[in-house]
Parts: C-alpha cells; sequence; structure tokens
C-alpha cells in the first residue's frame, strides 16, 4: 500500500544554500549599521527627557508640600541629606516647618539624574547656591530674584541637546535648547 502523503522527513526537503545564507548576513548588517546610531540617539534623547521630567516632578511636589504643609520648601543639590554647592545629579526636596520646639526639616523627595546628563545652573541659580525655594503661599524664588533655571543636557546629541527647566515666580516650565558639545550654561527668565 503506498502512502498519498509521505513523511515530511522523506520529502526531500532542504536547508539554507551558502549564498542565501550570506545575502541574509548582509542585509541584517546593513540594517543594524542603518538602525544603531538612531538607537543610540533615541537612547540619548530618553535619558534627556527623563531626567527633565524628573527635575520638573520634583520642583511641583515641592510646591505643592510647601502649600499644603505651610512650610518652606528648597530644592537642592545634594551628597546626602542636606544641600551641596554644586549643581549634581543628585537633588532633593526640604521641607522645613516652624513647630513650638524650633525647625523641623525633613527630606520630601529625592532624584538621581542620569549619571550620562550635565548639569548646569543659571546666573540666579547658582549665585543662590543652586536653591529653588517655596513658600507656604507657593511662590519660589532663587535667592533675592524671583527666578532660575537648571539645565540638563546630554554633550554627546546634536541639535536640541538641552533642556531648561525653570522656576519663576511659582510657575515651573521646561524649554528644549541647542547647547552645543559643551553644554552651555542656560539663561535666567
Amino acid at each position: 500500500m503506498s502512502h498519498l502523503y509521505p513523511h515530511p522527513l522523506h520529502r526531500g526537503s532542504r536547508g539554507f544554500t551558502l549564498v542565501e545564507l550570506m545575502v541574509t548576513v548582509a542585509v541584517l548588517g546593513i540594517i543594524a549599521t542603518v538602525a544603531v546610531p538612531s538607537f543610540t540617539n533615541l537612547i540619548r534623547a530618553n535619558r534627556l527627557t527623563s531626567s527633565a521630567n524628573e527635575m520638573v516632578a520634583m520642583l511641583q511636589a515641592a510646591r505643592s508640600a510647601a502649600i499644603t504643609n505651610r512650610a518652606r520648601v528648597e530644592v537642592c543639590p545634594s551628597t546626602g541629606s542636606t544641600c551641596a554647592a554644586g549643581a549634581g545629579s543628585r537633588w532633593i526636596a526640604l521641607m522645613t516647618k516652624k513647630t513650638g520646639g524650633g525647625d523641623v526639616v525633613t527630606v520630601l523627595r529625592e532624584a538621581s539624574l542620569s549619571p550620562a546628563i550635565t548639569v548646569s545652573a543659571s546666573a540666579n541659580l547658582s549665585g543662590a547656591s543652586n536653591k529653588f525655594t517655596f513658600s507656604p503661599s507657593g511662590f519660589s524664588s532663587v535667592g533675592a530674584n524671583g527666578s532660575g533655571t537648571v539645565s540638563l543636557c546630554s554633550p554627546a546629541m546634536s541639535g536640541l541637546n538641552a533642556a531648561d527647566v525653570s522656576a519663576s515666580i511659582g510657575r515651573i516650565s521646561t524649554a528644549r535648547r541647542a547647547a552645543s558639545s559643551g553644554c552651555t550654561a542656560p539663561t535666567d527668565n
């Protein structure tokens, strides 16, 4: 009795030829050559956006906490649980609430920005020891000034490689700009 459907192993199946395999590898190589630089820029842009969003969230949380708790809240760079002098990649929000026994200082939030991001401060912000201060009314100040800007920059990116995050009298805003590979400092509002 003959079989109408031969067994799959007996059908005369064949694998890839060496030429087919080499053409496939060449096509994959070309696609990888085009895709890798684009993917690298995508990763850099996402790091920049993520860091800018984290800074905006930090400032908004500080403003909200100042209003809710009727206390002064400062956002500043830090190496621990106190403010540091230089603008770095770790920032904290400190709430100072007056009580009968003195001031109680609480760390409300902390953020670590991507190490691939360069952080720089505007003239107003650096002149105020890099501190954004929110009063119980929700208004912000930067030292004796009403506004300040922190710039987050990806030096390896081209084009709009910086995100400037500003606090101006309680209003928090962002703007993208080209800061060159040297990551130039932002201007004040």
